[in-house]
């Protein structure tokens, strides 16, 4: 190995070092946290955000978690989510931009409800979450009280019925 492939190895592990810290410095979104901004765009690529009066917002950060809204939601109508106060979106940045663009928005844009839809991780990563949950994140009068994980659907309808 020459100098040049040693200088540029310990470069990208340098890199990886001061990005990981980074990342792992950002604190998680935990019970009396401000309703956390968020300047995302739903599927049809008008603005999205968390409404002040929200009460509940869902997350999914893996297909499986997504499934579990989604599978629920289109039995519903479409100002189902508005009329619990609940706002949902979702993050696709670990899927390949052209999986993105081709398949998952366009299936998404015919749903009867908005999704916050994340491209950027930077976008989400202070949302918490578990392998094929969904993040529930209850909210009162801009903070947030509560943070469950959701496993399944009929979970997840409880806690909209309660809304």
């Amino acid at each position: 190995m020459n100098r040049i492939q040693r200088n540029f190895i310990g470069l990208a592990l340098t890199l990886t070092v001061i990005c990981s810290a980074t990342w792992a410095q950002v604190p998680l979104l935990k019970a009396g946290d401000p309703t956390p901004k968020i300047t995302i765009n739903d599927q049809h690529d008008k603005p999205w955000s968390i409404p002040a009066d929200t009460k509940l917002v869902l997350f999914s950060g893996s297909r499986n978690a997504n499934t579990i809204v989604q599978s629920l939601l289109t039995q519903k109508g479409a100002d189902y989510l508005s009329s619990k106060k609940t706002v949902y979106f979702s993050d696709l940045s670990k899927m390949p931009g052209f999986i993105t663009r081709t398949f998952a928005l366009p299936s998404m844009r015919d749903l009867p409800y908005s999704v916050g839809i994340v491209l950027n991780a930077d976008e989400s990563q202070s949302w918490p979450r578990e392998d094929d949950a969904v993040t529930a994140a209850f909210l009162n009068q801009g903070r947030v009280t509560k943070i469950e994980f959701v496993k399944n659907t009929e979970s997840l309808q409880k806690i909209l019925e309660s809304q």
